[in-house]
């Protein structure tokens, strides 16, 4: 790996404002580029390790895109993983708007995204919408079982809109599923994307 690629881990998430609340992007893939210019992103920062090909539901479920928007599949090279990483992305109007990568469902990654992101930006909110079960172990005792979601989420005011940054994993697990040998199953991610500013009624 070149030594110089990732200057101070890229500083990972270098575009922000003095008064900045969180991330607008990842290094230098950040929301308002064209997909020329996402495509162009040099080597020596965050980039696509893979061209943009047509977007693949989960499951094959049908995609429902507003009107103007273009939904991509491809994979970007982070200084997260020595791999590159599964990534979908969303223009609208031709700008890049949302951003969604796959940390390689890993509960480790996703503590040390969130990590780097709270050392630049303050802590973050977090929701954890996780449910405890206690299961019987093969010791003979029990053991909790936390299935369900937990984010850490981090909000940055432009204007009209907000960007959001979620962090964090769902998690699949329970007392029954083990109970048939079935794995715990984790899907681990980062997302950035815009939402509409809360409007102040007064």
């Amino acid at each position: 790996m070149k030594i110089g690629r990732w200057l101070l881990c890229l500083a990972v998430f270098v575009c922000m404002d003095a008064w900045a609340q969180g991330p607008t992007g990842i290094g230098s893939l950040q929301l308002g580029l064209t997909p020329e210019q996402v495509t162009a992103l040099p080597e020596s920062g965050v980039h696509l390790a893979a061209p943009l090909g047509p977007y693949q539901s989960p499951g094959g479920r049908p995609v429902e895109l507003k009107p103007g928007e273009e939904r991509f599949d491809t994979k970007i090279q982070t200084p997260w993983s020595d791999g590159p990483l599964k990534a979908t992305l969303t223009f609208n109007g031709g700008t890049l708007t949302s951003m969604y990568v796959n940390l390689d469902d890993s509960e480790a990654l996703v503590k040390t995204v969130a990590a780097q992101i709270e050392e630049k930006f303050g802590a973050p909110q977090v929701t954890d919408s996780r449910t405890v079960e206690r299961c019987p172990s093969y010791a003979g005792g029990t053991e909790e079982v936390r299935s369900g979601s937990l984010y850490n989420i981090w909000n940055q005011d432009k204007g009209n809109k907000v960007v959001r940054t979620n962090v964090g994993t769902y998690v699949l697990d329970g007392c029954l599923g083990r109970r048939y040998n079935e794995r715990r199953k984790v899907l681990a991610s980062i997302s950035v994307f815009t939402v509409e500013a809360s409007k102040n009624p007064f």
